[in-house]
């Protein structure tokens, strides 16, 4: 049987990192604080609901936010032709220098993201998790920081303020 640390190091050539989330947040040994794992600078991939009816607006203020620190952010609907959705997202996860998970909505296969983002080494200081006031968060992430708006507006100061200390920590 092959250890999880073997099969990390063996994905982590594909990989972000080689230790995961949880590796850090518990102080296993597996965390390498010298692994600054692999990623396309600016790039920010975006995990959301897409069937909400805010959803083209709490995008549109992410992606404005994003411009107006130097970022690029994308959605995997944003892709073209009929590729493999799942293949996009995974490698979107694992190339995103940041992450703006929006918790809103409950939706499945934002936690599925988000757990696949923890699982390939994305540290908390990559990761943005925002929820419109009144979400109610699943058990397994209810103690996660998250950052709650009330409207679009109130979501901008999060983006503005989190993603420029994000940066800062990040690229020290």
């Amino acid at each position: 049987m092959i250890s999880k640390a073997v099969l990390r190091q063996g994905l982590a050539k594909d990989m972000g990192r080689r230790h995961t989330f949880m590796d850090r947040e518990f102080g296993r040994d597996d965390y390498d604080a010298d692994d600054e794992g692999t990623f396309e600078r600016g790039l920010v991939f975006v995990m959301m609901s897409f069937v909400s009816e805010d959803s083209k607006a709490i995008y549109a203020a992410i992606k404005e936010e994003c411009v107006s620190l130097g970022l690029r952010a994308t959605r995997v609907d944003e892709g073209h032709g009929s590729g493999f959705i799942i293949g996009e997202i995974t490698s979107l996860i694992e190339k995103a220098e940041f992450i703006v998970c929006d918790l809103s909505h409950e939706r499945p296969n934002v936690y599925y993201e988000l757990g696949y983002a923890h699982g390939v080494g994305n540290e908390a200081d990559d990761i943005l998790l925002v929820a419109k006031t009144g979400t109610r968060l699943h058990f397994d992430i209810a103690p996660l920081r998250v950052q709650y708006f009330d409207d679009e507006e109130s979501l901008r100061s999060i983006l503005r303020r989190q993603l420029a200390s994000m940066i800062a920590v990040t690229r020290a």
